[in-house]
């Protein structure tokens, strides 16, 4: 039988829980983190390391596909409904993978390999830009317009650019 992922990954937590120290005790809207930060996928992209994040840190990170929290904005609500957020960071990088690829390639993709989704895929977007600066611009209004979240949370809503080769971080919005 061949080995997994899976199993090389259980094996290592078996021998780092040695060492596990538990996270502190979350209340109702208090002793959690309560910054949001949304950061992309990309494995050149590593925000605990570029942004000084340790474990200690009042941050919940999220990873998405070009740190687009439109499809998070659920999570969002939820979590501010938990430990009541006090601020959300979207950053976007430089050379992003996503700014290669248009909607109509995935969906394309999408039919290629599902064909029974064919004519049902043209509400799929995923509002790629090759434009970083207006993707940000994009996804900071869409947080800062959303019904779901609270005003107190969406006045407090910013985004970020990180320069994978440069290691700058640059506001904004």
């Amino acid at each position: 039988m061949s080995s997994s992922f899976s199993s090389e990954i259980i094996q290592r937590a078996e021998v780092l829980s040695k060492d596990h120290k538990p996270y502190p005790y979350i209340t109702e809207k208090g002793l959690g983190p309560q910054k949001m930060i949304f950061c992309c996928i990309d494995p050149r992209v590593e925000p605990e390391k570029f942004l000084g994040l340790t474990g200690g840190d009042d941050v919940l990170l999220v990873r998405t596909a070009s740190g687009t929290p439109a499809r998070n904005i659920r999570d969002i609500a939820q979590i501010d409904s938990l430990l009541g957020l006090t601020e959300i960071i979207i950053i976007k990088h430089t050379d992003c993978g996503t700014t290669y690829i248009t909607d109509d390639q995935v969906r394309d993709h999408v039919v290629k390999h599902n064909p029974d989704l064919a004519g049902k895929v043209a509400d799929f977007t995923l509002n790629n830009t090759t434009d970083l600066v207006a993707g940000t611009k994009r996804d900071v209004e869409f947080v800062k317009s959303s019904p779901y979240i609270r005003k107190e949370l969406r006045d407090n809503v910013s985004g970020l650019l990180y320069d994978i080769k440069t290691g700058k971080l640059t506001k904004i919005a």
